[in-house]
């Protein structure tokens, strides 16, 4: 009766197409805490939980397979916060954008599949890196004193750049426009909703585009299925969190996340230059 029941979990786990195939079981539980941390981030802010997950889950399997399984992972769990992302967004900004995005995440993709592996955590270095860079210089700011940020053009412009790199990447789109949102919002309520809408569409439009592409099988879908319990929690924590945050708590966070994003980012691509 044991070996029957052995046997029937082999050929279960063969059909659902072997999930962390090969895997140590340190790995295993390293990729279930940093999506737990991300996702619990994204509950919080409402964006974000795929830069560091990708980052972090590239020190331990293939940055390739890290960025495929995130985006993976992140499509169901993004439905938690898109609620109030259609309730409280700022739809002005947000039409021309999700145009934007539809239109040139295609692009990214396309290039996604053409890039080396071994330059892969270079071109998410420079996503993160841009950002915070950035943010940091106060560059809109600055353009915010002499030009409407706000108007379509540049909104347009500003989200195709995004979905370019966020199909390239796979991760860090929604960070670089949370950076204009936080300029370009009323509040830090208005950005969260804004930035929830707006990966909402990153991330499916993403997906449709690399399922198109052909880079999904059976083992990326098992992984994020077994996954999926270990986002929804930490996404759920991170939405408790958001009720007790005030702005200037969430600016800090917001803040401490682009941060974080981009050292990790830096030095993964330090090691694999060096």
């Amino acid at each position: 009766m044991f070996d029957r029941g052995a046997e029937w979990l082999h050929n279960a786990y063969v059909l659902s197409g072997q999930p962390f195939q090969d895997w140590p079981l340190a790995a295993i539980v390293g990729v279930a805490v940093i999506y737990f941390i991300a996702f619990t981030g994204r509950g919080a802010l409402g964006f974000g939980a795929i830069a560091p997950a990708v980052t972090l889950s590239s020190f331990l399997i293939p940055p390739h397979h890290a960025v495929l399984l995130a985006i993976l992972t992140a499509t169901v769990p993004q439905l938690q916060v898109l609620p109030e992302g259609i309730r409280h967004g700022d739809w002005h900004v947000a039409r021309p954008a999700i145009l934007a995005l539809l239109i040139s995440i295609p692009f990214g993709v396309w290039a996604f599949t053409q890039i080396k592996s071994e330059m892969f955590s270079l071109t998410l270095g420079f996503v993160i890196s841009l950002i915070v860079i950035m943010d940091t210089m106060k560059l809109l700011d600055r353009a915010a004193k002499t030009i409407d940020i706000r108007k379509p053009a540049i909104v347009f412009g500003l989200a195709g750049a995004t979905g370019f790199m966020t199909g390239l990447a796979g991760a860090g789109g929604v960070m670089m426009l949370a950076v204009y949102l936080k300029h370009a919002c009323r509040d830090y309520i208005a950005l969260r909703a804004t930035a929830a809408l707006m990966g909402t569409i990153l991330i499916f439009w993403r997906l449709l585009a690399t399922l198109v592409a052909g880079l999904i099988d059976l083992q990326l879908l098992a992984e994020s299925i077994l996954l999926v319990p270990v986002v929804y929690l930490g996404g759920w924590f991170g939405m408790h969190y958001f009720r007790r945050m005030g702005a200037e708590r969430y600016y800090n966070l917001f803040q401490t996340l682009l941060l974080l994003s981009a050292v990790g980012l830096m030095i993964e691509g330090l090691i694999k230059l060096l």
